[in-house]
């Protein structure tokens, strides 16, 4: 992908989503990460906390997001099959959700995550003769997600993530269209641009995304 739709692609986030919607949800991700921490090593003294301190970071991650996303109207949702939630928050024509990954990883199939990421799929291209029946309508709109990166197992440093990443992941989660650092998202709110360089016009851009993330693919006409 080149810069410029790279560029036009954070612009598009930037117009949908309110810089204070990121602001908090860094600050919560850092806070929640620091006390899964402190708890993991004030309840376990005689074991590892390794493993515990793993899942307090993703249940208290889920919970403090909940709640300090609340002005974006975020959905708390079963996975399926039950037994697990997660959430998302919706913000313009933008689905925002998390997900907590070690560097150099990807994402474990989930049905949540692959039924999110669906809503990418209006950028890739999509072979019929691999269905038996049409494909259902996709929701027109674009998932970004938040990559919290873990530190290493064997890092002295375990109370706050390595790196958090604004990412707009493909549908099967084997690379992204977007992949920053929150920080540099951050930063492009400061940009003031002319409102007639900024294409916020979703068919434009996805149209455009999907030529250069597929080159090889015609459209028939």
């Amino acid at each position: 992908m080149t810069e410029v739709l790279k560029s036009r692609l954070v612009r598009y986030i930037t117009a949908n989503v309110d810089r204070s919607l990121f602001l908090s949800m860094e600050d919560a991700i850092r806070t929640a990460y620091a006390k899964a921490h402190a708890r993991a090593l004030e309840d376990f003294k005689n074991t590892s906390p390794a493993r515990p301190r793993s899942q307090l970071r993703r249940y208290m991650i889920d919970d403090a997001l909940a709640g300090v996303l609340a002005e974006g109207s975020p959905s708390v949702l079963d996975t399926v099959p039950k037994g697990e939630q997660y959430v998302v928050v919706c913000s313009g024509n933008v689905t925002l959700s998390h997900v907590e990954l070690h560097e150099n990883t990807w994402a474990r199939p989930a049905k949540h995550r692959i039924l999110l990421a669906k809503k990418n799929a209006i950028l890739e291209p999509v072979n019929l003769d691999l269905f038996k029946e049409p494909p259902p309508k996709l929701d027109d709109s674009l998932h970004v997600v938040a990559v919290v990166l873990h530190p290493h197992p064997r890092a002295k440093a375990q109370a706050e993530p390595s790196e958090l990443l604004i990412t707009v992941p493909y549908t099967n989660w084997a690379g992204y269209h977007l992949d920053i650092p929150i920080r540099e998202l951050l930063q492009a709110y400061e940009t003031e641009h002319e409102p007639a360089l900024i294409d916020e016009a979703w068919p434009t851009l996805r149209d455009d995304l999907q030529k250069v993330e597929n080159p090889n693919e015609q459209k028939s006409g």
